[in-house]
């Protein structure tokens, strides 16, 4: 089974050497296609393999690690003083201390270097079945207008790999190596057009993230201070003789990666790059290795006073990004804001650590990877094919993009109603939050999610309000013809969302509670019996699933039979018809409230840090 782990890790790599040199679309086309198969067959078989597996390694590796930590760092160096940036060459001088400090102190071990559970392998999944596709869709992408198309897709390609090798990982140290690389291909995928702008934004994620791996280092060295412990094994085996400071630290980390606020400029500025950069991102790599880490150290954290700062910041970012999410216009900002809020999500439900609490969060991150990759795909349609970036642009879209836009409809609604994941999730956390209302922080948490959901639903009807306006009726609308790729990958995320909606039950039963029993060691009282789903003592029944279905099929295909009709005749005027626009609320006024959503934010941060990790 180790070999199918390493095939996992390598074949996108070699796929993207190839690609890379030699630079032929029928090679880069056909090794896009080849490697969803080959990948959700790995994945899929190691899912259900023998777990977990660990891989021993040899002194050699270690040392190759140590020289490829350096090496990276001395790049980010580089790109510091070519850049003239003061944060991208300071935080890489403190790395690069803070690295030797580490590596001078590391004892050895004997412990496995690369540790697959069924939380990695749930991953390599999310990566095979969401990533793959994004790839597929931007081979034809960048065939509108864009430069160095090969080149493109083998840094997407090279990507894959780096996401499932860094969740492979039990050395910290690798991890941080791992985390590290992720960080050069952010820096790279962001600055790709090599623009003003793009280096720039490039730059704001490469120096944000590095503070990222500053946390690590520092969560290391305090590690191996106390019990020279520096693998997750060790912390999940050993977790009362764990510096509580460490994993703040390591908490701190994961913040940083999932773009919580007041981190979340870098993955906004990703929107600067092509849009399959921002579907990678938000999906299937980079920003999942935030729920992933709070998901690690779980079990550890679970009731300490870290996890309950966790719920109170994460669950503050999960309602302040919908708010601001509702003052954009840019409709890849709308969604970027919607990720950072659901990451939020994610990972105060990660922190909750309970059974039900971890599946909840499992959940919300694969029906996340699948609505948002299916989104932005469908957000780079609209701006290649249709010429629409905004969303004042959307007004009367239904009747020239018809197709794209039941699919942005299918894709909120994944997002926001019953019984589609997103839902579910949030509804077990509030059932399970509501067996812990003598903690303050719970019911906050209870706070939070109500109005966060409140806030991310007003979002998603506001965009589908102003797309939905037309003045005639069906006769009018006119299907433009689209690649066959960008069909096949739109149907591909379609049918996936609506099939694991029909089959939530099982799906949750029998996939997502085993990966949650696995990390929690504790029985989840969650089953499934003729497709209806149980948990605890509620029953979502198939009847209402599929009643729900039926319901939600129908308003989103109802807008195209439906016609909206804003004129009217005043009288004494001759007959004569007067326009009369229909909008959607543009809520202008919460943006003086940004700033003071910031602070706050920052303050939780900064509290979370200290007091959270022990450090006063």
């Amino acid at each position: 089974m180790a070999s199918f782990v390493i095939l996992n890790i390598l074949i996108p790599w070699i796929f993207a050497l190839c690609v890379y040199f030699f630079k032929k679309d029928i090679i880069t086309n056909f090794l896009s296609f080849l490697l969803l198969p080959i990948l959700a067959f790995l994945s899929f078989k190691i899912f259900y393999g023998n777990l977990p597996i660990y891989i021993h390694t040899s002194k050699f590796f270690d040392i190759l690690m140590d020289i490829y930590d350096f090496g990276l760092l001395f790049f980010f160096l580089y790109v510091g003083i070519k850049h003239k940036n003061a944060y991208v060459t300071s935080l890489a001088l403190l790395q690069i201390t803070l690295l030797i400090i580490v590596l001078s102190i590391l004892p050895s071990s004997s412990t496995a270097n690369i540790y697959v559970d069924k939380l990695a392998s749930f991953i390599y999944i999310i990566v095979a079945l969401v990533g793959t596709p994004i790839i597929i869709y931007a081979t034809k992408y960048m065939d509108y207008n864009e430069k160095n198309k090969h080149k493109f897709v083998a840094i997407l390609l090279w990507f894959l790999g780096v996401m499932n090798f860094a969740v492979s990982v039990n050395n910290i140290e690798w991890f941080f190596a791992l985390f590290e690389t992720t960080t050069l291909a952010s820096y790279a995928l962001i600055s790709f057009r090599k623009d003003k702008e793009a280096v720039n934004n490039g730059l704001l994620a490469l120096w944000m993230n590095q503070i990222g791996g500053v946390a690590i280092l520092i969560a290391l060295m305090l590690m191996v201070k106390q019990n020279g412990y520096y693998y997750f094994t060790d912390i999940l085996n050993h977790p009362k003789n764990v510096a509580i400071a460490a994993l703040g630290f390591l908490s701190l980390s994961a913040l940083v990666k999932g773009a919580q606020m007041p981190f979340q400029n870098w993955l906004l500025g990703a929107m600067v790059a092509p849009t399959p950069v921002s579907a990678i991102l938000h999906s299937a790599t980079m920003v999942k290795i935030a729920p992933y880490l709070i998901l690690r150290i779980a079990p550890v954290i679970h009731n300490t006073l870290l996890a309950k700062l966790l719920i109170i910041t994460t669950g503050f970012v999960f309602v302040s990004a919908a708010v601001i999410a509702l003052t954009q216009d840019n409709f890849k900002r709308i969604l970027a804001y919607s990720t950072i809020s659901l990451l939020g999500l994610m990972m105060l439900t990660a922190a909750v650590g309970t059974p039900i609490a971890i599946t909840a969060s499992l959940i919300l991150i694969l029906f996340h990877a699948f609505a948002k990759g299916f989104l932005f795909i469908e957000a780079g349609i609209l701006e290649k094919a249709f010429h629409v970036k905004y969303i004042t642009q959307m007004k009367r879209l239904i009747e020239k993009a018809p197709l794209t836009m039941m699919f942005i409809f299918f894709g909120f609604l994944n997002m926001t109603f019953v019984p589609f994941g997103a839902f579910v999730g949030k509804w077990m956390m509030i059932e399970e939050a509501s067996n812990f209302l003598t903690h303050g922080s719970y019911i906050l948490l209870i706070v939070f999610v109500g109005a966060g959901s409140a806030f991310l639903s007003i979002l998603y009807m506001k965009v589908l309000g102003i797309s939905v306006r037309k003045a005639h009726g069906i006769e009018n609308i006119k299907f433009i013809h689209l690649p066959k790729t960008f069909n096949f990958i739109s149907f591909w995320y379609y049918l996936f969302l609506l099939s694991m909606a029909i089959f939530i039950a099982p799906l949750i039963s029998n996939f997502i509670v085993s990966i949650a029993k696995h990390l929690t060691n504790y029985h989840i009282n969650i089953y499934s019996s003729n497709l209806s789903l149980t948990i605890n003592n509620s029953t979502l029944y198939f009847w209402q699933i599929l009643g729900a279905l039926i319901i939600l099929t129908l308003i989103h295909i109802l807008p195209y039979f439906v016609k909206f009709k804003a004129d009217f005749v005043q009288p004494y005027n001759c007959g004569e018809n007067h326009p009369k626009y229909l909008g959607t609320w543009d809520f202008e006024c919460i943006k003086k409230y940004e700033p003071f959503l910031m602070a706050f934010s920052i303050a939780l941060f900064i509290i979370t840090v200290v007091l959270g990790g022990g450090l006063l």
